[in-house]
């Protein structure tokens, strides 16, 4: 099953949140962080959702981010391209984590908004969480050494990165930028490399 965490403003985005939790579970996604996001408690600015089980700010934030560790990826739920430092702090850390991040809006940050690839729905998201969840190796080994067999998948794929990346195939720019990310997951997949841009 793939697995997702949802981030984004929970003063101005809450609602969206919610759903896209709701439709995630629907699609067969097991978002692990926030399972349950209806407002319960505060502490001064900071919002206790049902599924946070402590009220601890630092715990709280330390199993969110534990919780983008251990999704496929990272949805970020920012409907007019405000991320706010929160959110923008997770699309970092998942970044950092070499997780996909996804959202059907642009951020407005340009810079966290690099870091973020806009998908026209939350369905295509999905099906590359799959593809790139298939070709890290997830309910297999995810070594080269063990798979010998998904080597020719890696050459195919940095084969067609480097078309990418000479502008002969894509708009030599954001599709040579997403290309890159996606070859560079397959690859840390399969050789076992560590998370580091």
């Amino acid at each position: 099953m793939i697995r997702a965490t949802v981030s984004g403003s929970f003063h101005r985005h809450m609602t969206g949140i919610a759903e896209a939790v709701a439709t995630l579970g629907a699609l067969g996604v097991d978002v692990l962080s926030p399972s349950d996001p209806r407002v319960v408690d505060h502490d001064g600015e900071f919002l206790f959702v049902a599924s946070d089980r402590l009220r601890s700010r630092r715990l709280v934030q330390d199993r969110h981010l534990e919780a983008i560790r251990a999704s496929d990826f990272l949805w970020v739920v920012c409907p007019d391209g405000y991320t706010g430092p929160s959110t923008a702090g997770e699309i970092m850390a998942a970044s950092v984590l070499g997780k996909p991040i996804y959202s059907t809006h642009a951020a407005l940050d340009i810079t966290i908004g690099d870091y973020v690839e806009r998908v026209a729905t939350m369905g295509e998201a999905i099906t590359r969480a799959r593809r790139d969840a298939t070709g890290a190796g997830v309910g297999r080994p995810r070594s080269a050494l063990l798979r010998p067999e998904d080597l020719g998948r890696v050459a195919e794929e940095v084969h067609d990165l480097g078309r990418h990346l000479t502008a002969h195939r894509g708009d030599g720019r954001a599709d040579a930028e997403r290309r890159f990310g996606e070859v560079r997951r397959l690859v840390r997949g399969s050789f076992s490399l560590p998370n580091i841009h």
